[in-house]
């Protein structure tokens, strides 16, 4: 009996690494955390610094979610973002090593202080979200290289779609509460009580990538 349970855990555990850590969750190969392939090509000066911009702007993001947290606590939809944002960061750093191009070790500068109260952050964090949405569609009119205006793109969506809509709802959401204590508003695939409105995918670099449910 012993050994049959033991080679049962052992099997479903195979099958939950194997399938995206849960048989309902998709592994992630075409969102926003997942670099796309491309040649190992050298980039002009105007592409390199647009890298750069967009990685500052992505640890930017993740720096003040972060200091949100540390703050109020690991509260949602912070508690999410903050994984994508450093996903995202991830990708870009993926980008620049292909291109040959050197990954910066600067720390954000800069950072607006937190606000005290809940909507405020949301408030604040979704005119971030607005701001990287608009440096990508800037920083799309000139990049020329296939994997890098997907991967732009891509992380554009992200924001567009997910993040922004996220912290818009939740800045007029007057019941902040931690994580796994979801009020108004469902994260899917078991993440938070409640039954809420649908989610685009994104990821949130849990089990090495998977597309999940942020908002």
């Amino acid at each position: 009996m012993t050994r049959t349970i033991a080679a049962l855990m052992l099997a479903s555990v195979a099958t939950f690494v194997g399938t995206g850590c849960a048989t309902n969750r998709t592994p992630c190969t075409s969102c926003a955390c997942v670099a796309p392939a491309g040649a190992a090509t050298a980039v002009n000066t105007k592409t390199a610094d647009a890298l750069r911009e967009t990685l500052m702007d992505e640890r930017r993001a993740q720096a003040f979610y972060t200091s949100v947290m540390a703050k109020h606590g690991q509260v949602r939809p912070f508690s999410n973002i903050v994984h994508a944002e450093e996903r995202h960061a991830a990708v870009v750093e993926t980008l620049m090593t292909r291109h040959g191009v050197a990954i910066p070790t600067d720390t954000p500068s800069n950072l607006p202080a937190v606000p005290g109260t809940l909507p405020e952050c949301n408030r604040m964090a979704a005119q971030l979200e607005r701001d990287n949405i608009a440096m990508y569609d800037r920083l799309l009119t000139d990049v020329t290289e296939p994997d890098i205006r997907a991967a732009f793109e891509n992380l554009r969506d992200a924001s567009k779609n997910n993040h922004l809509p996220a912290f818009e709802r939740w800045s007029a959401n007057s019941g902040p509460t931690a994580t796994g204590q979801v009020v108004g508003y469902g994260y899917g695939n078991g993440r938070g009580q409640g039954r809420g409105r649908g989610a685009a995918n994104d990821c949130d670099g849990f089990c090495n990538g998977p597309c999940v449910s942020l908002q």
